[in-house]
Order: C-alpha cells, then structure tokens, then sequence
C-alpha cells in the first residue's frame, strides 16, 4: 500500500502522500526513522519516541520530511 505512496519535492522539503484502502481500519500508525530532518504531517512536528523512532498516522494520508 505504501510502496504506491507519491512524493513530491518542493525546495528541501519532500511529501509522500497516499489513499487507504476503502475498508482500511481508522487509528493505524507505522513506526518510521530518519537519518535526519523533522517530519510532519497536519502542519504538527511529530514527537520522536524514546525507543528511536516515529509513528504516522495513516489516516492522515500524507507525510512531510523538511530539513
């Protein structure tokens, strides 16, 4: 699902953004790391989690790495 997400680079920001399946059950999250840089999605900074990585909200459809 994820593997057909679209990006789009603007300056040194990229965003991916995807469509769930029709059924996709709501509140699901991926856990993701980054070499570097802030990620957003909704306009919010995500919190890094103490364990080392990310977790975004599928729901929201997109994701923002900005450096």
């Amino acid at each position: 699902m994820l593997a057909e997400a679209t990006s789009d680079t603007s300056g040194d920001e990229t965003t991916w953004t995807w469509t769930l399946p029709e059924h996709f059950p709501t509140g699901k999250y991926l856990r993701v790391t980054v070499d570097g840089g802030t990620l957003t999605q909704g306009g919010n900074a995500l919190a890094w989690n103490e364990h080392g990585y990310y977790e975004i909200a599928l729901d929201a459809g997109a994701l923002t790495l900005s450096p």
